[in-house]
């Protein structure tokens, strides 16, 4: 996945969403079956693929993040491949906590741009796969300033959820999700530029390729 195939993700949904709208009769007061159709399958299936996009994208960042930490060993200066891997695998060996203490050190994630977009996704990513029932974590819903004594839908079909999301990135408490989703993909951008500029990070020296090293 690469933050550059957001457009094409949020077109594609776009263009469902308008293709299953425009499906609903003209004078539906909501009380037909095709509303229910609408709010209770096609509506959960459009923001389930955002939601969906927005985990992928909480890993993408992870993997830059695991990519800049490894560069910060050299100081700025080059280092070889050899270095590059082997400081890598010290890192992935790390059990998890203590790996994210050592990138955090390293890069300061935290005094970047956007971080608090980028930290709603963790806990939306972390909701999303570890929460049977599929419903925001506490620590989701005191992030986007949600009532904690409310009891909330899973997130494909919560709208405060949504609502929060939105608040979040800075869009209207009633925007799409996938309206919401692509100003994610612009912070998560903005994030990662700024991780980049406050560090400093060494190239590496990639070194000659051979042909038997590719993948099968």
């Amino acid at each position: 996945m690469d933050l550059t195939d957001a457009k094409a993700f949020i077109n594609l949904i776009t263009a469902e969403y308008k293709r299953r709208a425009d499906l609903l009769p003209q004078d539906d007061d909501g009380t037909g079956y095709a509303y229910d159709q609408w709010m209770f399958t096609d509506l959960p299936f459009l923001h389930d693929l955002c939601i969906l996009y927005l985990v992928a994208m909480r890993h993408h960042i992870e993997r830059r993040l695991l990519f800049l930490a490894t560069c910060a060993l050299g100081h700025g200066k080059k280092i070889k491949r050899s270095e590059f891997e082997g400081e890598q695998k010290i890192l992935l060996a790390m059990p998890h906590g203590k790996r994210w203490k050592e990138i955090d050190r390293r890069l300061q994630p935290k005094k970047c741009a956007r971080y608090t977009s980028v930290e709603a996704l963790r806990l939306l990513a972390n909701s999303y796969k570890h929460n049977p029932r599929l419903q925001p974590d506490i620590e989701l819903v005191r992030h986007l300033g949600l009532d904690e004594k409310l009891v909330y839908a899973p997130i494909p079909e919560s709208f405060e959820v949504k609502k929060g999301l939105a608040r979040i990135v800075g869009l209207p408490e009633d925007s799409r999700l996938s309206e919401i989703t692509e100003m994610f993909v612009a912070h998560a951008g903005e994030f990662l530029k700024d991780v980049q500029a406050r560090n400093v990070l060494s190239p590496v020296n990639w070194g000659r390729v051979s042909l038997t090293e590719f993948a099968h």
